[in-house]
């Protein structure tokens, strides 16, 4: 291992050599620092919403003025990603990357290879004509200590990966393949295949996570513009929705029907935009292992590479909606130490791998691969206290059942009588999160459940626990009961309504792993 990890620092030394100087990115970064921007404006359009509203109408009534604007705009905006590019220098020395940057305010970082955790590469639509890619150096820090080379060519950007790697004696130097998004992602014969998504998955795994409701929200200050104008489009159809809910022309049967036709036609397209999304983040999804590294690789417009080092993988996470149980699909999360993150890309993230819309037996699978001793399958878990039960009846159910009937109840028997399938309903969701909520340990892994009507199991190392924390309230300490709470360098994991004891001897025995296992969390 040393001899090939020597080898390949060599190999790549010659051409490494050539970023020891301060120098400029190549031009094609102008697109990057444009196209960021532009992500940055519009990330933040809520609060640009009275503006672009205000110049809509003006291009009604001064489309000339309307249009200098938006010329003046686009200058503007054109102008910030000349200097963002001209201000943005870079060198790589010895095993330290320094990067200067800023217009108005200039910073300088100075990353060692020694405290980079993740080593990501990205291919944007627009670079791969020119064969660049963008180099992504992450630590188990904020966004403070993120750097970026935003426009390397690809077989510098991969020998310097390599470079870290080897630094870091993880891995060998093949473990570096090229970012590819072809469905049939290549597999080099030291890497092992863990799994491949096709078109097919990526369909299913759209229609059981939609997420379509976060472009709503975005929606929300254009909603009567848009309304506005499909209203419009559709009266130059003949279609006047209006008149299909007045209640004086129609029966309520009739708009009964147009309500719930007009429904299932939403939810149709906000599901193949959610499918098309899904598609755009996962395409060509593929994790191999190489070593003791996980690589994953996706991404259609642009491609994504994320490696992740088991040892600093927290625990595994099963997750199930209620579309995925009933589809027979799971989505499998490695959550590794906390990362900086991007929420805004889905299919992207950098603190964690998830595989989408696995079959429960490749998730048991890939389970197996990641935590060899666990025992998630065959553990029996044991149940919290039934006054989980009774405090959520007690403080959600009751006052609302109450409530309910004392206001309808004496002018309206009827709908206060229809008014207890709701509340029926409701009793019965949190009887079944009780009934979801359990836990388990053994001599390695501490298993938790929970869900509503999808399950969500986790298994975790107890030795990689940071700290404990054991919460009680008068009313738990009569009871002997407890809440506790197991924090990760990945997040934290809650147990409610536990038998004190049961808690007590759970967060000894995780100190006492963490402190005598001599195993490395990280």
């Amino acid at each position: 291992m040393a001899e090939s990890e020597s080898s390949l620092v060599a190999a790549a030394e010659p051409s490494l050599k050539s970023l020891r100087q301060w120098q400029r990115l190549s031009p094609i970064a102008l697109l990057y620092f444009t196209v960021n921007l532009f992500r940055v404006i519009f990330g933040n359009v809520a609060y640009l919403a009275p503006t672009i509203i205000l110049l809509y109408q003006g291009m009604k009534n001064q489309p000339l003025l309307s249009l200098a604007i938006l010329l003046g705009i686009a200058l503007v905006l054109l102008t910030g990603a000349l200097l963002s590019y001209y201000m943005y220098k870079f060198r790589v020395i010895g095993d330290t990357v320094e990067i200067r940057s800023g217009v108005i305010k200039k910073k300088q970082l100075n990353l060692p290879f020694s405290r980079i955790q993740n080593v990501r590469l990205l291919q944007p639509l627009y670079y791969r004509l020119t064969n660049h890619v963008c180099l992504q150096l992450d630590t188990a820090g904020s966004n403070q200590q993120e750097a970026k080379l935003v426009a390397l060519q690809q077989h510098l950007a991969q020998q310097l990966q390599q470079e870290i790697h080897a630094l870091h004696q993880t891995t060998n130097a093949a473990e570096v393949t090229e970012d590819n998004a072809e469905a049939n992602t290549p597999v080099k014969a030291d890497e092992q295949l863990l799994n491949q998504r096709s078109i097919g998955d990526l369909v299913i795994h759209g229609i059981s996570n939609n997420r379509v409701w976060l472009m709503l929200g975005l929606a929300a200050p254009f909603l009567n513009l848009i309304t506005k104008v499909v209203t419009d489009q559709l009266e130059k159809l003949g279609l006047d929705l209006m008149q299909w809910f007045d209640p004086e022309q129609q029966s309520w049967l009739w708009i009964g029907m147009a309500a719930l036709a007009l429904t299932l036609m939403v939810m149709f397209l906000l599901t193949l935009i959610s499918i098309g999304a899904s598609v755009l983040s996962y395409y060509g999804f593929t994790l191999v292992r190489s070593g003791e590294r996980y690589i994953r690789r996706c991404g259609l417009l642009t491609r994504h590479e994320v490696s992740m080092k088991l040892a600093r993988l927290q625990w595994v996470a099963l997750k199930q909606d209620w579309l995925d149980r009933l589809l027979g699909r799971c989505n499998v999360r490695f959550e590794q130490i906390n990362a900086p993150m991007n929420s805004m890309q889905p299919g992207a993230e950098q603190g964690k791998i998830m595989v989408p819309s696995v079959q429960q037996q490749e998730a048991f699978q890939l389970l197996a691969d990641a935590q060899p001793g666990q025992q998630l399958t065959t553990t029996p878990f044991q149940h919290v206290n039934w006054r989980f039960l009774a405090r959520q009846l007690l403080l959600l159910w009751l006052p609302i059942a109450i409530a309910s009937q004392w206001l309808l109840r004496p002018d309206h028997p009827e709908l206060a009588t229809l008014g207890l399938l709701p509340l029926a309903w409701l009793a019965a969701m949190v009887l079944l999160r009780w009934r979801r909520w359990g836990y388990a340990m053994d001599q390695e892994f501490i298993y938790i459940r929970k869900g509503l009507i999808g399950i969500d199991y986790y298994s975790a190392p107890v030795f990689k626990v940071q700290q404990v924390k054991l919460k009680q309230n008068w009313l738990l300490r009569r009871a002997g009961l407890c809440h506790i709470q197991l924090v990760f360098a990945s997040g934290a994991l809650d147990v409610p309504f536990i038998p004190k004891q049961h808690g007590q001897l759970m967060l000894n025995y995780c100190l006492h792993q963490a402190q005598s296992s001599g195993k490395s969390w990280m």
